[in-house]
């Protein structure tokens, strides 16, 4: 249904035959409707009338320019919305008819489940009456009246609106003759920009190393390779990708001027553009190299030319600025002449999209080899910014504009076009105003030369399909460098109708929109990167756009896609707006969103905010969604409960997130016919009955409803379901396993409570073998005590899923053995395996065989002792021969009877052992015939916890170069028997390091003298022994180490040196805990960089007495009087933000006693804390925000300099079991928290007009509770 929102979002309107025919497909669908329920009179006329008009429009399609509509023609610009409009009601009319014909489908189920037997009878028979010939399309007529009527009225409308084309086209015609007559194509749009091999830029700046990688390319020729290029005729190829405006066509310019490209090789240039042909390529070619145009205009002709040419050249192609990636022929034609050349010839093509660079590659024949430009670095960046702004003048007269534009350049991306033109820009206003204007504006704002940045990033976006362009487009609405999720980005453009079906097999939707995705990522429009989540270590997978996409984004979605970010967007934004998102709805008055209701074609409603917003707004918020009739996607992270008690009005809802709806939305919610998504979290309490109501949605895909079951609402009619996750078998009258069977197109299945399945053929009926689409299912018992269970067994074997199945987990099994069908190994396409909680199973199969597996986790098998047979080679001292050969993460948890593990393969990345019996670290290879290969391998990940009987013999892979080269992240813990450290030095990409009680670990003789890699960015020492005076001695030089904790070692005597200290320049926490004999803060005044310190438990830090009493200096504490002339601050080169130590004594040791901009403080307080350190607290009154006073059993008063805290936001103070009073607080208060006073201070505060009350009346929020009250006591104070 969202064909016609999905071609006309493609700029006002689409340049293709395809808006003929999708207008077309509506228009006929239209009749049909009114065939199938009214009476057909003179409809025939109307529809040819339509039809014929239609061919007009195309013209208009064909010839106008959708980015100069408004410019060229504001009556054009009116009728092409207005023709929009009308094709849209059309399609929202069409949609009503068929949610008509859902709702009636959803009464017959809900008598069906829940009807008495009269009402049964009753319902069979008006339904037999509304079916039977004449009289059922009577009954249809006449239900349907309404809707038939605005349908016929719609399509009069529509037949207006295409007769004035013939208007209209006198208009096009002129803008037609204004383009020479041709139809439009992008070149019409986009002028042509021809380029040569002749460096047109007098100044390049930066890309140097991508330079040198490009010459060394060219000129390594090694044996092997001319051979491989002799006998395959394939000439090698290097693309350079990156978004237009990067510097690709100067990079290569620079490269043809180097001395050995040009002594080397014969340069060819040829500037291909977007119009690619074979013909007009080679022509190209053959005049670059004879310096004569050809006169032939036959392929065969100029290819032979060519060929002739090139026999004995050895020619350096740059082939600029391609877009050609789907027309492979084209390629290989391309190519044909060029392959007889001479050997050590090279191929480079500058391209913005990386699917050119696949093309290329495969015409070839050759592999896949491109660099990516990215980003100038800022100081380049700077330099030509500098270099452009002050051309023809002298820097030094404008030092005034300097520091404005180094803020500017940060902005700007890093790319080289935008920093010319920016720069061009404001070499006219050279005066501080206009710079700082323009740097809190941006360049989206900034007239004139802009356009020739958006010029050239459109021809990128022009070349993308119609149904692309407006998945692009619709991205807009996020802000920049936002983190798109792949699934949920395509269930948006599903939800908002951006993604259509076409063809006689209408395929997965889904599956269309990852594609689109795949193209976006693949012509450089959005960029797919990784990121280790850091509980899981899992990497996860996301999509962002560059910034100058984003600004483009923007550009051409103007007037249909819009984000607010304030309310004084609102007051300029077009009525036309169909897809818009308000990012702060907060900073909105209600009046102000009642606003929002003028944009009556509103498609797409995202609203944002903090949290919760007041009633006022909420109900304003929730009117102005019930009165937007034609809204497809509604999704908000607001924690309000929405009402909308008119939600069922909105027929063609097909998505909504929200985080509550109340019972009255709820009913309304199951009356959207067409919904696919919903995600709610409401708890399923007295709604119960309303939600069960969600199992008549035949349309819906996906549903998350409430923090507990799903399995809660009947499910076997959705068989359009694509997860289903949180099912739970109820046995009885309950849920069934058995219910799932039709729904044949699930891909994620999560099953629960097994154990309530109650026979065989309960489990036979659930077809999980008959689901081919399957992905991923989850197996799980629920958790109980049960001994062995021989039914568990059985019922186990009855679940086999398809053969194609992905990701399998069972959980919570108590059979005796694995089901049949894994020890069989019937599911060999397995990706994913895990086994948790199988608590008697002794032995696993051999998983060797399952070659698709990558990850496998084996977590509480309290039984399991082997994995696989006993190998029969007397040279394996490992159980079981060898694991899956692609396996890259393997998990073993909590399996103590565990003693060995087969042997890991060299593609292993992550490996955890945690609380597992084994005695020595698995061996890394591969096994061949009757020996181990040893390969090196490409661990990254390894973390070994609770080992207690584990020990690095000799030869083991940690002790051993080859295999912990690649290591990045290393954890051991509790690993009591350990005795050989890792070589540690030697681990040159390690980044993350963590020692933690291992008593026995010492470093080796060959470590002796060494430090760590600088590449650490992370290291955590607790408890391990002599190897902490080894890992201390390695710390000079990490010039990257971030964060660095110290526990429990009692061996340290004194913090590094301060040449230690200064070497660790990126050092930004430090963290020193239970150092028993630690006496020294050694050259801790020396870190450049630390952000946060926290000091607790190191009993030997000397100190003088608590800093308490009166500050020397006035007795009135207002802000006023405390200024620098009555303070004399410390010197300190040491600025810490964030502070914690266990006692005050601690801030009176240098260099922290000489703290004088801290911004939070956290003191542990305890039994010998009395007073607070009043004068470390005014050395720091001008910047301390946070201030938390913890356990202070001890502490009697507060100072009264408390109100001289001029920054101070937050104040907590817990334990304070004797503090009777409180001090005056500073304005700047925002929070107070007391918890744990004394009970006589608390009814004080309660009291109105108490001077207690008054101390705190005006601190906006604020909890006091005494020690005895069981929770506290919460006063909201708003000014």
């Amino acid at each position: 249904m969202a064909a016609a929102a999905t071609i006309m979002f493609a700029g006002k309107l689409a340049g293709s035959s395809v808006a003929n025919a999708t207008i077309s497909f509506w228009i006929n669908k239209a009749f049909t409707c009114l065939t199938d329920y009214w009476k057909a009179d003179g409809l025939e006329d109307v529809k040819g009338r339509v039809l014929q008009s239609v061919k007009k429009v195309q013209v208009v399609f064909d010839i106008v320019d959708p980015e100069y509509i408004k410019e060229q023609s504001s009556a054009l610009d009116l009728w092409l919305w207005q023709f929009r409009d009308a094709v849209e009601e059309a399609e929202d009319v069409i949609d009503e008819l068929h949610y008509d014909e859902l709702r009636e489908k959803a009464k017959d189920h809900k008598v069906s489940d829940w009807g008495s037997s009269s009402a049964k009878l009753k319902h069979k028979f008006v339904k037999s009456v509304k079916h039977a010939g004449v009289m059922g399309k009577t009954v249809k007529e006449f239900t349907h009246r309404g809707t038939l009527k605005r349908l016929r009225k719609v399509l009069e409308g529509l037949e207006k609106a295409a007769t004035e084309i013939v208007a209209i086209l006198t208009v096009t015609q002129h803008l037609k003759d204004i383009g020479s007559g041709s139809k439009r194509q992008v070149n019409f749009v986009i002028k042509d920009h021809d380029t040569g091999s002749t460096l047109t830029e007098p100044y390049f700046v930066g890309r140097e190393e991508e330079k040198q990688k490009i010459v060394q390319w060219l000129i390594e020729a090694p044996v092997e390779a001319s051979e491989i290029v002799r006998s395959t005729h394939h000439v090698p190829i290097l693309s350079l990708v990156g978004h237009g405006g990067m510097g690709k066509t100067t990079l290569a310019q620079y490269v043809c001027e180097e001395a050995e490209v040009v002594n080397d090789f014969k340069v060819i240039w040829v500037h291909v553009s977007t119009r690619f042909s074979a013909t007009s390529v080679t022509s190209k070619l053959l005049e670059s190299v004879t310096g004569v145009k050809p006169c032939a205009d036959h392929l065969e002709t100029l290819q032979q030319m060519l060929k002739q040419e090139l026999r004995s050249v050895k020619f350096f192609l740059i082939l600029d600025d391609v877009w050609e990636d789907e027309n492979k022929k084209e390629w290989e034609n391309v190519f044909a002449p060029l392959r007889k050349a001479k050997s050590g010839s090279k191929i480079l093509v500058t391209t913005r999209m990386q699917s050119v660079a696949d093309m290329a590659a495969n015409a070839m024949g050759v592999e896949r080899e491109y660099l990516e430009l990215e980003g100038l670095q800022e100081d380049e960046n700077l330099k030509l910014f500098n270099h452009h702004v002050y051309s023809g003048r002298n820097p030094q007269d404008f030092e005034n504009l300097k520091p404005i534009g180094e803020h500017l350049v940060k902005q700007l991306g890093g790319c080289p076009l935008v920093t010319k033109v920016v720069s061009g820009y404001l070499q006219c206003n050279m005066d501080p105003d206009s710079w700082t204007d323009f740097l809190q504006e941006g360049l989206v704002h900034f007239n004139g030369s802009e356009d020739y940045v958006m010029e050239t990033l459109r021809l990128s976006y022009y070349c993308l399909p119609a149904q692309v362009q407006i998945c692009f487009r619709y991205c807009s609405i996020f802000p920049q460098n936002y983190e798109f999720k792949k699934k949920d980005l395509v269930l948006m453009w599903m939800g908002s109708g951006l993604i259509s079906q076409h063809g006689n097999k209408p395929r997965r939707i889904e599956n269309i929109g990852y594609q689109i995705l795949a193209e976006l990522t693949r012509k450089s429009f959005f960029e797919m990167k990784f990121k280790v989540l850091q509980y899981s270590q899992r990497r996860e997978e996301y999509y962002v756009m560059h910034d100058l996409m984003h600004e483009l984004a923007q550009y051409v979605s103007a007037g249909e896609c819009s984000t607010l970010i304030d309310p004084v967007m609102l007051e300029n934004e077009s009525e036309n707006i169909r897809h818009l998102r308000i990012a702060c709805v907060d900073k909105f008055s209600a009046e102000e969103v009642k606003k929002i209701t003028r944009f009556k074609n509103l498609r797409t409603a995202i609203i944002d905010g903090p949290g919760l917003i007041d009633n006022d707004m909420a109900v304003m918020v929730e009117n102005v969604i019930q009165k937007s009739k034609s809204l497809r996607l509604l999704r908000s992270n607001l924690e309000n409960t929405f009402h909308l008690p008119k939600l069922a009005d909105l027929k063609h809802l097909r998505y909504v997130y929200l985080h509550r709806i109340s019972l009255e939305g709820m009913r309304g919610l199951v009356k959207l016919h067409h919904l696919q998504l919903v995600d709610c979290l409401n708890d399923c309490g007295e709604e119960l009955r309303q939600v069960m109501c969600l199992g008549n949605i035949d349309h819906l895909r996906y549903v998350n409803y409430g923090s507990r079951r799903i399995g809660e609402f009947p499910i076997g009619r959705l068989t359009s379901l694509q997860e289903l996750h949180n099912y739970r078998v109820q046995g009885g009258e309950g849920n069934k396993i058995s219910d799932i069977k039709n729904l044949g197109a699930l891909r994620e299945l999560d099953v629960f409570s097994i154990e309530n399945v109650e026979s065989l053929e309960e489990a036979d009926n659930a077809k999980l073998k008959e689901k081919p689409y399957l992905n991923s299912l989850s197996l799980m018992w629920s958790a109980r005590a049960d001994a062995k269970n021989g039914k568990d067994d059985l019922i186990l074997d009855h679940l086999e899923p398809h053969a194609h199945i992905r990701n399998l987990n069972i959980s919570g099994y108590c059979g005796a053995r694995p089901p049949i069908w894994i020890e069989n190994l019937h599911v060999k396409n397995l990706v994913s395996l895990e086994l948790a909680r199988c608590m008697y199973w002794e032995q696993l199969p051999s998983l060797g065989e399952l070659e698709c597996l990558k990850k496998l986790l084996l977590e509480c098998l309290p039984s399991l002792q082997q994995i696989g047979q006993p190998s029969q080679l007397s040279n394996i001292s490992c159980i079981g021969s060898y694991l899956p050969p692609h396996l890259d993460t393997l998990i073993i948890r909590h399996c103590k009877e565990l003693k060995q593990i087969p042997i890991l393969p060299p593609c292993l990345v992550h490996l955890e052992i945690c609380r597992v019996g084994l005695t020595e670290f698995p061996s890394i290879g591969n096994i061949h015939g009757e020996s181990i290969e040893s390969r090196p391998s490409k661990m990254q990940f390894v973390s070994v916890e609770e080992c207690e009987s584990l020990t690095l013999p000799k030869g083991s892979p940690l002790l051993q170069i080859h295999y912990i080269r690649t290591i990045h992240v290393l954890h051991i813990s509790d690993c009591k028997e350990l005795e050989s450290a890792p070589l540690f030095d030697e681990m040159r990409n390690l980044r993350e390091l963590s020692i933690i009680n291992c008593p026995k670990l010492r470093a080796s003789s060959e470590t002796e003298g060494k430090n760590l890699s600088p590449s650490l960015k992370n290291l955590i020492i607790k408890q391990c022994g002599d190897l902490v005076h080894f890992l201390i001695k390695s710390l000079h030089g990490l010039v990257n180490l971030s964060e660095l904790v110290l526990e429990n070692c009692p061996g340290l005597l004194s913090l590094p040196s301060a040449d230690v200290f200064k070497s660790l320049k990126s050092l930004k926490f430090l963290e020193v805990i239970g150092c028993e004999n630690l006496s020294s803060f050694g050259g801790l005044s020396s870190l450049c960089s630390l952000v946060t310190l926290k000091i607790s438990s190191c009993s030997k830090l000397a100190a003088p007495p608590v800093l308490g009493g009166a500050a020397s200096g006035p007795a009135n504490y207002d802000d006023d009087v405390i200024e620098e002339e009555n303070m004399v601050l410390p010197v300190n080169s040491l600025q810490i933000d964030y502070l914690e130590v266990d006692l005050p004594c601690v801030l009176n040791i240098e260099p922290l006693s000489r703290l004088c901009h801290t911004k939070g403080l956290v003191i542990g307080g305890g039994t010998q804390m009395v007073s607070l350190p009043e004068q470390w607290l005014l050395q720091n009154h001008k910047e301390l925000q946070s201030l938390k006073v913890l356990c202070a059993s001890s502490l009697e008063s507060l100072p009264p300099s408390m109100r001289a805290l001029r920054a101070l936001n937050f104040f907590l103070l817990s334990g304070a079991g004797k503090l009777t009073s409180l001090p005056d607080m500073p304005s700047s208060l925002q929070w107070l928290h007391v918890i744990g006073c004394c009970p006589e201070l608390v009814t004080q505060i309660r009291v109105k007009d108490n001077p207690e009350w008054r101390k705190i009346s005006t601190v906006p929020k604020v909890v006091i509770a005494s020690c005895m009250e069981k929770s506290a006591v919460k006063r909201q104070y708003m000014k």
